[in-house]
Formats: structure tokens, sequence, C-alpha cells
């Protein structure tokens, strides 16, 4: 028999209520997640970004045979990507002193 102070509906209906709210906010921490974490990474590369791995200078793009090679204000030294050097080592075929032109001299 069912009394006057029976609530067993009104329960599942908060129950469900939580289980939508609970998914939600599941769902907006995972965004905000991906949201940090998508940040942290845009400033890690941009503080470093274009520098030195040795002395922390600021990195210039120069052409060198058509290949474009990192070289630091600072310090002078020269950085490759991958590939620069099998481009260079290409290019220097049957010319002399690449490294001469490449450290100037």
């Amino acid at each position: 028999m069912s009394g006057i102070n029976d609530h067993k509906g009104y329960d599942m209906e908060d129950a469900a209520f939580r289980e939508v709210e609970q998914r939600q906010l599941k769902e907006l921490r995972a965004k905000l997640d991906s949201q940090r974490a998508s940040t942290a990474q845009t400033a890690a590369k941009e503080a470093h970004w274009m520098r030195c791995p040795k002395c922390g200078g600021q990195m210039a793009e120069q052409s060198l045979e058509g290949v474009m090679i990192d070289k630091c204000t600072a310090c002078g030294g020269i950085y490759f990507d991958a590939g620069e050097v099998e481009l260079l080592l290409k290019a220097d075929r049957g010319h002399a002193g690449i490294l001469g032109k490449l450290f100037g001299r």
C-alpha cells in the first residue's frame, strides 16, 4: 500500500537529473583539460621556438645553397632541420668549400 509520504517517484527523478549533471560535468572537465593541455603545449612551443639550444639566443633563418638553415645571432651556432644536411651535401657535389661557406670563410 502506498502511503502519503512515499517519494519513490521523486527519488528516481532526482537520480536521473543527478546522472545527467554528472555526465555533463565530466564532459566539461574533459573539454577544459584538453584546452589546458593545448594552451600549455602552445606556450612551451612559443618559449622555445627559434631559440638556440646552446645559449638560448634568437635564431635567424639564412639561405645557403638554396637551403634555409638556422643560425644563432648570439653565439653563431648553426643548426639543421631534418634533411637539410643531405640537401647541402647534394648541392656540394662538384663544388668545393661548402664548409667554408657555412662558417663564413
